[in-house]
């Protein structure tokens, strides 16, 4: 596999705009200098094109992203290590002087529109270390040009998309250009009444509200102010989707699962598998669908809850166990009606309805805590809020 590597220098995204190719490959018969530079310019168009980003080209030394051919050692403290392994790194933006400044190893064999397999597209392996240079990490969502790993050519210069899971990523960081900013206009308010589901996904928390979704960072970090839409995301639910039920990430295979009314989607990632959505009776649930979901540590079942009964679904063995449903007060100190259950890192099971959120420890059935919100500034809410609640929950 060939490796792309990131650079980091200062957390805080600075403001670049100015580009300058300074050195280029060595091999000029195969890739003009006219060609790199045009390469270079379209690869940063990709991200412009979607967020508030402008980038030009200057002659002088100044330059914000000084882009160089170069090999070995090159005095930046990261050498490269000839053909294959790592074959450009980029450094994050911020206040050193090297930031934003992205460098390809010279002794790739860079190309373009190649006829056949060999070599590195520089377009492709551009974009992604600009990706960098803009403030963008790894990610392992299957699509994204910001895998760790070299995928191969994506195609013409002028007709690449990005695909959603980047553009998201980039929104969160910079926002939207302003024509692009309508479909927030109609987005909900975090800050006031309930989710309509709750979720730990890949260990960090997700909250669904109609067709949007905010996620939270391991490290309790609300990631963006601004709502992703969930059908964009999660590729495979219908665009009229107006909201979801339920949705948890199954034991064993770590795939989510996602419930509206009486379907259900199975995602890897966040690609629908084959053949979905199906009908909820698969599980042996209520025709009247679910309204909270998680799966427990304590016993790695998953608990479905409905009204004022809750059902144990052992998804390895794909049924639901015998005895169920069963009356939801047998969970001492819970609501007779749940909006929202999920399981956070440590185990522990938070449950929402109306305006609290109920802990569960994760190895005491019987001992409910009950926690109502504060004012905190993880939440950018002035009012007391329902994510609020989960914020400081964690740590307690």
């Amino acid at each position: 596999d060939f490796l792309f590597y990131l650079i980091f220098c200062n957390s805080s995204f600075s403001s670049l705009s100015s580009l300058r190719v300074r050195t280029f490959p060595k091999d000029s018969a195969l890739l003009g200098r006219d060609t790199v530079r045009a390469l270079m310019y379209y690869a940063l168009k990709v991200w412009s094109d979607i967020a508030p980003l402008n980038f030009h080209e200057v002659a002088g030394s100044d330059a914000d992203i000084q882009i160089d051919f170069t090999k070995a050692d090159h005095d930046d403290g990261y050498p490269f290590d000839g053909p294959g392994g790592t074959v450009a790194h980029a450094f994050f933006p911020g206040e050193r002087f090297t930031a934003g400044d992205t460098h390809f190893d010279d002794d790739e064999a860079w190309t373009f529109r190649s006829p056949d397999s060999h070599g590195m597209d520089l377009f492709a392996v551009a974009v992604h270390e600009f990706g960098h240079a803009i403030g963008l990490v790894h990610t392992s969502a299957m699509e994204s040009i910001m895998r760790p790993y070299y995928q191969g050519p994506v195609g013409d210069p002028l007709k690449y998309d990005l695909p959603y899971e980047d553009k998201v990523r980039v929104w969160q960081l910079y926002g939207t250009r302003e024509y692009l900013s309508p479909v927030y206009m109609y987005a909900p308010d975090r800050c006031t009444s309930h989710f309509d589901a709750v979720a730990q996904i890949r260990g960090e928390a997700f909250f669904f509200k109609g067709k949007y979704f905010w996620r939270l960072t391991r490290e309790r970090h609300l990631v963006s102010l601004r709502p992703a839409q969930i059908h964009r995301f999660w590729r495979g639910l219908p665009p009229n989707l107006d909201s979801v039920d339920a949705v948890y990430e199954r034991p064993g295979d770590h795939k989510i699962v996602f419930f509206k009314g009486l379907k259900y989607w199975v995602f890897k990632d966040n690609n629908v598998e084959e053949g979905y959505p199906r009908p909820i009776s698969d599980f042996g649930l209520p025709s009247d669908g679910v309204d909270a979901a998680f799966v427990w540590l304590h016993n790695d079942k998953t608990y479905f809850f409905k009204d004022n009964q809750y059902w144990r679904y052992d998804d390895h063995l794909r049924r639901m166990d015998l005895g169920y449903p069963k009356d939801s007060t047998l969970w001492k100190g819970l609501p007779t009606h749940l909006d929202d259950a999920m399981r956070w890192s440590d185990g522990d099971i938070l449950t929402w309805s109306s305006q609290k959120q109920f802990r569960q420890p994760s190895r005491i059935p019987a001992l409910v805590s009950t926690v109502t919100g504060r004012d905190t500034n993880l939440c950018h809410c002035r009012s007391r809020v329902i994510l609020c609640f989960f914020l400081v929950l964690y740590a307690l």
